[in-house]
């Protein structure tokens, strides 16, 4: 056994390593480019078999071994130059068979002039199209511009292996014009040193390959990658932080609007309210005007319901931190189904209200606030998607030894099975068109008030959200 041989069998136990560690760190499921990718390997593999066959028994050097080992060695690098195509576009299985054919016929070109004219020129041809392969694929890697892939350090390792292996190939080719041609067959020392170089390449390409495809998110098969679904995690999640900033930017817009528009509605609604007065008291010194008495002071009563509208409009959205004390969960119950009246009135939905017992909580009302008119919309979307015949919400307020609790039953269209289990997350939105920042948003304030949000579908259709909220003595007993 010669020395080339040896040399021969590291690159080949290495290719083994490389593309199973490849195929099983896929998982088997392998993608267009990687398919591509593995094919290089096998086909190199074999190529290298080939060599080292041919250089243990040389009475089976022929011109079908010869055909056969230009063909897998050619077909190797055209793999090479379609896995790099397959990252950024989409390749049909027919380019890869209109290569096979024509690396066939130019195979069979080589070995009929191997036997009119010698082993010299077969080998330049060879050489010559090995040069122009590795500098398409050097081409393609320079050319791609896709999501960041062409930024991408491990594509700019690729990209100088396959400039390395065509000044590789271009020595080869001048080598026949030197006298001493380099040969897989029975080498000289520097050819053995020229072909270690050629292996290592090859192999720092593997690496790079290996490591591009881990450290680069192919928007098109990122979720049918296994070596970087945590990178396409981080990835999409960075999305989603992104686009929260927008809706919570466009939000912050809306709550600015809303507490300018309360800011100006408080005015005439003040004034209104005085001049009412002033008017009634004026009816009242000129005596028998007890209609129009009556008149104004439902008049009073109504301005005086829109004015504490307004009130909760400027609480719900002031920019003043929250303080947490004492208060009547009813109280705040109520002062939200003033602000849902108008709504439900609209769209003919009937509200249901039992309150049992009047407890009392630590925390900050308007935040509790916040979460009732998030469940009550989306219980009005519920309905309002259902279209069922019986449109009705109910309300309830009870109280355990340790806890409030507040139930808000609907007869809409239910929690979808999809997200039941992921609702209140970030981003899990259960209306189509949804932010997925609400449930979220709610649940956020519950845990920070100690207390704890349910959401379940009903037998009889629709869904019911229980919130839990310790009562204040056990809260300061707790504390």
């Amino acid at each position: 056994m010669n020395t080339f041989v040896l040399v021969l069998v590291i690159p080949a136990m290495l290719t083994i390593v490389s593309a199973s560690t490849l195929y099983f760190s896929f998982k088997g499921r392998v993608d267009t480019s990687g398919r591509y990718f593995l094919l290089s390997e096998f086909l190199w593999l074999l190529a290298l078999l080939i060599v080292i066959v041919l250089n243990v028994l040389p009475n089976l050097i022929s011109h079908p071994s010869f055909f056969v080992l230009s063909v897998v060695t050619l077909l190797s690098e055209i793999a090479i130059l379609l896995s790099i195509k397959a990252l950024t576009k989409k390749i049909q299985i027919r380019e890869f068979i209109y290569w096979i054919i024509f690396v066939t016929a130019y195979c069979g070109f080589i070995e009929y002039f191997r036997g009119a004219f010698g082993p010299r020129f077969p080998l330049l041809f060879f050489s010559s199209f090995s040069i122009c392969v590795t500098s398409i694929t050097y081409i393609a890697c320079k050319r791609t511009n896709s999501n960041g892939l062409e930024s991408n350090l491990f594509i700019k390792w690729i990209l100088y292996a396959e400039l390395g292996l065509t000044v590789v190939h271009v020595l080869r080719f001048s080598s026949f014009f030197t006298g001493a041609p380099m040969t897989p067959f029975n080498p000289v020392p520097l050819a053995i040193i020229f072909f270690s170089i050629w292996f290592s390449i090859n192999l720092v390409r593997y690496f790079s390959y290996l490591a591009l495809r881990v450290s680069w998110v192919d928007p098109r098969t990122s979720n049918d990658n296994p070596l970087n679904q945590n990178l396409v995690k981080l990835t999409n999640e960075k999305e989603q932080f992104l686009q929260g900033l927008i809706s919570s930017n466009r939000a912050l817009g809306i709550s600015a609007l809303a507490n300018s528009l309360a800011h100006q509605l408080s005015q005439p609604i003040t004034g209104i309210l005085l001049q009412t007065e002033s008017v009634k008291r004026d009816l009242i010194d000129q005596g028998d005007q007890e209609k129009s008495v009556q008149i104004l002071n439902t008049v009073t009563e109504q301005l005086g319901k829109v004015s504490g509208l307004v009130t909760n409009l400027r609480k719900l959205f002031g920019a003043k931190e929250p303080e947490f004390k004492r208060f009547n969960i009813q109280g705040a119950c109520n002062e939200v189904l003033e602000i849902i009246k108008p709504t439900l009135q609209s769209k003919n939905i009937t509200l249901k209200v039992s309150y049992t017992g009047s407890p009392i909580i630590v925390g900050n009302p308007i935040q509790i606030q916040q979460v009732l008119i998030n469940i009550f919309n989306n219980a009005i979307d519920a309905i309002e998607n259902a279209k069922t015949q019986r449109q009705e919400i109910d309300l309830s307020i009870f109280q355990t030894e340790s806890s409030a609790v507040i139930a808000i039953k609907d007869t809409g269209s239910g929690i979808s099975d999809n997200i039941a289990s992921n609702m209140f997350e970030l981003y899990q939105s259960t209306k189509p068109e949804g932010l997925g920042i609400g449930l979220w948003l709610c649940k956020t304030i519950i845990d920070k008030h100690h207390g704890s949000i349910t959401a379940l579908n009903l037998p009889t259709g629709g869904a019911i959200f229980e919130i839990h909220l310790p009562l204040a003595e056990e809260l300061q007993e707790d504390n």
